[in-house]
């Protein structure tokens, strides 16, 4: 591709987060959002208006929005499980494709997806977009310096009530739609985690609850813990809460032979006079709110791959092992016993 060419994106969805992505879209040199797409064409319009997006055409048909000339990537952000049947016609249809988390909700869906975004040898980004959060960049630089050594224990956790009292939409609390607490949630903690530990997960343990007199009647348990084996020999804990009443919290944790970092604070023994804790200035996962996620550092290194035929370390295939880690923590908890982690194939 041609490093000048410009970049027509088409959006799938006209809810809180596909205004993110558009107004984030809109900051990137060399890309014009040219399409929006929604069962209802009227919904397509308003949000053209609403984002003067002078260039884009509405469409309430997916297949005639693929059709439109001359799209090149297209950014999903329909309710969960519409994801998988988009992702494979877009994927067949030969564009880039942006993929709000979770990709999907069941192993089938993602597997199928997977196979179809290999065979048509498109790019993918995921948006495990906290990868690019102040907090996460410093940590990673951290830990590829050597500053905390050899990991072996790591933890992440997602706290953050989003019942009526937030905004909680009456679809998440059902199974078929939310799936559970990790897949409509907690997944950017596991996600996290593995990101910065630098292994893949092999085995799991989980539990998980609601609280007694939950008012929100979720058809799944909004609160879980997982206990993680990493490829490498090293544990770890993810835990989740969508129904707790507190603040955002977003801990994060990481333990190694030379050194700890918790959530902004390292401490380590390669730096020689160091006692206690350093401070590590950067922005915090402190909030749920879209306009607050860092969405234009993931679209922009996206746009970079595309152009430069870079693989994006967030992918489908990347994010695959990610679901399927939730998938293992699912079944161990209906079986309270260790489960070992599938692998997708093809990835």
């Amino acid at each position: 591709m041609a490093k000048d060419k410009t970049l027509s994106i088409g959006v799938i969805g006209t809810g809180w987060v596909a205004g993110a992505h558009i107004d984030n879209f809109k900051k990137i040199p060399g890309c014009e959002i040219t399409a929006v797409c929604s069962r209802k064409r009227s919904s397509a319009e308003a949000k053209i208006e609403a984002h003067d997006l002078r260039h884009a055409e509405a469409f309430n048909n997916v297949d005639r929005f693929l059709a439109h000339d001359p799209l090149d990537v297209v950014v999903i952000c329909t309710p969960h499980p519409n994801h998988p049947a988009e992702t494979i016609a877009a994927a067949r249809a030969g564009k880039h494709i942006v993929i709000e988390k979770p990709v999907s909700l069941n192993r089938d869906d993602l597997r199928k997806m997977v196979a179809a975004v290999n065979k048509a040898k498109v790019k993918t980004s995921v948006c495990f977009e906290l990868r690019w959060i102040g907090l996460f960049k410093n940590i990673k630089a951290v830990v590829d310096q050597g500053l905390l050594g050899n990991l072996f224990y790591g933890e992440a956790s997602y706290f953050h009530g989003i019942g009526p009292w937030y905004g909680q939409w009456s679809w998440n609390i059902k199974k078929k739609m939310g799936g559970d607490a990790l897949l409509t949630a907690g997944c950017h903690a596991l996600d996290g985690l593995i990101y910065l530990m630098g292994s893949p997960v092999v085995e799991v343990s989980a539990m998980a609850n609601t609280s007694p007199k939950n008012p929100l009647q979720y058809e799944y348990d909004p609160n879980s813990v997982a206990l993680l084996k990493f490829a490498n020999g090293a544990i770890g804990k993810v835990a989740t809460s969508i129904e707790c009443r507190q603040p955002y919290l977003f801990p994060v944790l990481l333990q190694g032979d030379k050194g700890s970092v918790w959530n902004d604070q390292v401490s380590t023994t390669e730096w020689p006079g160091l006692h206690g804790w350093a401070k590590l200035p950067a922005a915090m996962p402190d909030s749920g709110d879209v306009d607050d996620h860092p969405y234009l550092g993931q679209l922009e290194y996206f746009v970079d791959c595309i152009r430069k035929n870079k693989t994006p370390h967030n992918d489908l295939n990347n994010a695959a092992h990610v679901h399927e880690v939730v998938f293992a923590i699912n079944e161990a908890i209906k079986t309270r016993k260790a489960v070992k982690v599938k692998k997708t194939p093809g990835t």
